[in-house]
């Protein structure tokens, strides 16, 4: 359909919001033209039912139309199955009905999961892969059976007609198929994958698109090319670091020691002569690292020679490589044992010597702490440096992308790190009532390590219960810091929390706790930026934040790693002097608070009050949008903060005594 005749609003279910129109139109002419579009649009401005809506508009008369949304994780995929399902409700008898299904990997439906990891030392895709070869997998084969005719393995008629009633009785969730792969007896994930190849949309987490490997074998299972696809990122603005995490390649001195111990072995099992050499030849450069790391008690940054043998056959790494694809169309690449891992790592290093924009180490392992350095606590990484690099070549080969965010500020930055320079861009406003937030920044405190004592904590402490005792217990509040360090270290002095209950992020903590907390009583939640409990759920009841107090400890930079100053020298090469600390610091860093302040407002009847403890934040205030400029509040003290709060909560009351 031309973009002169599309009706943008024809799939929109309901009165459109304010600026959401502009969202619709940008998703539905991106997706007519097929290009690339970026939208940034704050909470509230319902982005995801925009976009679907758009995209339904462009595409929703074509019979082969396939829509693939990624998310950065599981949890949010949720609301795009709830619009989903309300977007085919409405649907009239005249458009083509909307199949959707939302993807977990194998691994987290497998109702034999404990039973292979017991049993398996090769992890469990290993594992998963010989109890159906055995035949030990009851559910696989109460799916499939073998067809002589074919001589391969077809899906059962019932599992077929299953996965047909599946696809018409609504959208295809991770509970409909575990309960219905569970009364049947069948694999969920097999009906889960047969449900996806069939569905007109397709809902998962980045690495299905973003991790070669995967996107391979996910593209096979759905039998579909990139270029025939459609794309929609949600939360893209997590894409870039997302990316250059996915595509780390690590091996390890216990796997290297593993593979000279069982040589043979190996040499047997591949039928790869210089595979044993290449263990060795990457033993010695750990060996060599060691020394030089024991002197200088950091990482090291080593030449891409260094584990890149010479020798190596890209033919036979190619063999080594399909070799860990022991499963047809594998949802995930098996890194499980040292063997699948020295392959990964083997092809990335492959990858080095076709491209500057790599960076290679010999470190310590994150969990070492006191012990002595030796192979046991070594490792060697390959870590990519442009993003964009990776990120363009699917937003660009698919049929048409868009990329939504709501800080995705300025645009045009976030297209220079994407590599999607001239793409369709819309910039939405918050489309809040202006006076319903207060952004507090501190004037005399910052987070900077030169400036960290005990002293520093105790002030933070103060300012925390200051504005605990200042707020009326109505709701409950979030309370972020750079670390756990540092938010250990302020809480030992005793904050009290008044009438609010007190929730502490751990890192084994689980999601469902904090939202089962917050929904039972107003808590004062104490978290670290980037967390689980910062961006892993949303805060809302009946459409209304849970949520009317933000208080941001500090900026979350980076350690300074050789990581991060090579991408910090890779981005000063590619985008001039200066934008280096811009982009791999500031960007990334402030990011992480306005996302977490966004969460302050969920509805325009939402108030509250954001609390910013650090001078630094004034330097990088625009981030935050538009308006909080209009919001800003310096304070120096906390008298002056108390007055601010309380100016604040005396205005509120009387416009809603207006009312």
């Amino acid at each position: 359909m031309t973009e002169s005749i599309l009706d943008t609003l024809s799939w929109f279910p309901y009165e459109p919001r304010l600026y959401q129109e502009r969202a619709v139109k940008l998703a539905a002419g991106t997706y007519a033209k097929k290009t690339v579009g970026m939208l940034s649009a704050d909470c509230g401005i319902g982005k995801t039912i925009a976009v679907l809506s758009g995209y339904l508009a462009a595409r929703g008369d074509d019979p082969d139309y396939r829509l693939f949304v990624t998310t950065r994780t599981h949890s949010q995929s949720k609301v795009f199955e709830e619009e989903l399902e309300v977007l085919k409700r409405s649907a009239t008898t005249q458009q083509i009905p909307i199949t959707a299904t939302s993807m977990v990997s194998r691994v987290h439906l497998c109702p034999n999961k404990h039973k292979i990891d017991s049993e398996s030392s090769t992890g469990f895709m290993h594992g998963c892969a010989r109890m159906i070869r055995t035949g030990q997998c009851t559910e696989y084969w109460n799916f499939y059976k073998r067809s002589s005719s074919e001589s391969k393995t077809v899906p059962r008629e019932k599992s077929l007609e299953t996965v047909d009633d599946l696809l018409l009785s609504g959208i295809v969730t991770r509970e409909v198929v575990e309960n219905v792969a569970h009364d049947d007896g069948v694999c969920p994930y097999e009906l889960l994958r047969w449900c996806a190849r069939n569905s007109r949309v397709i809902i998962g987490p980045y690495t299905y698109l973003f991790k070669e490997r995967v996107r391979d074998a996910i593209l096979a299972s759905i039998k579909t090319p990139l270029y025939a696809l459609d794309l929609l990122v949600d939360e893209a603005h997590n894409l870039p670091d997302h990316v250059l995490d996915s595509e780390v390649a690590v091996i390890s001195g216990e796997d290297l020691k593993w593979l000279r111990d069982n040589r043979t072995a190996v040499s047997k099992e591949t039928g790869i002569s210089w595979l044993v050499e290449a263990v060795d030849f990457l033993w010695e450069t750990l060996m060599v690292s060691l020394d030089k790391m024991s002197k200088a008690r950091q990482e090291i940054t080593l030449d891409r020679w260094d584990v890149v043998p010479r020798f190596v056959e890209v033919q036979s790494l190619q063999l080594l490589l399909d070799r860990t694809e022991i499963m047809e169309d594998a949802d995930s690449v098996p890194t499980e044992t040292p063997l699948d891992r020295i392959a990964e790592f083997l092809c990335t290093g492959h990858k080095t010597l076709e491209s500057e924009d790599w960076h290679v180490t010999a470190e310590i392992q994150r969990r070492w702490k006191e012990h002595e350095i030796s192979y046991t606590n070594a490792e060697l990484r390959i870590r990519p440096l442009n993003a964009a690099g990776l990120i363009a070549p699917v937003l660009r080969g698919a049929r048409s992308s868009v990329l939504m965010s709501g800080t995705f500020r300025p645009v045009n930055l976030y297209a220079g790190l994407l590599g999607v320079k001239g793409a369709l861009t819309e910039d939405l406003a918050s489309p809040y009532p202006k006076g319903t937030r207060m952004v507090l920044v501190d004037n005399e405190i910052s987070t900077k390590y030169t400036e960290r004592s005990p002293k520093l904590w105790r002030a933070i402490a103060t300012r925390i219960q200051t504005a605990l005792e200042s707020m009326p217990a109505q709701k409950s509040v979030l309370i972020a810091f750079p670390s756990y360090d540092i938010m250990n270290e302020v809480l030992s002095y005793n904050i009290d929390c008044g009438f609010r209950e007190r929730l502490v992020e751990s890192r084994g903590a689980r999601i469902e706790e904090l939202k089962e907390q917050v929904e039972r009583n107003p808590t004062a939640v104490f978290l670290v930026y980037g967390g689980k409990f910062s961006e892993g759920v949303d805060l809302v009841s009946k459409g209304h934040s849970l949520i009317d107090m933000i208080i941001g400890v500090g900026i979350p930079f980076s350690p300074p790693t050789s990581y991060q100053r090579a991408i910090q020298d890779w981005y000063e090469g590619k985008f001039g002097r200066g934008a280096g600390y811009y982009y791999s610091s500031v960007v990334p860093s402030v990011r992480k608070v306005v996302q977490l302040a966004g969460r302050l407002r969920r509805s325009p009847e939402d108030w509250g009050v954001v609390i910013l403890l650090d001078k630094r934040f004034k330097k990088y205030i625009e981030m935050f949008g538009d308006d909080a400029i209009n919001d800003l509040w310096p304070y120096k003290n906390v008298e002056e903060m108390t007055s601010a709060i309380k100016t604040f909560l005396d205005v509120r009351g009387e416009e809603i005594n207006a009312r």
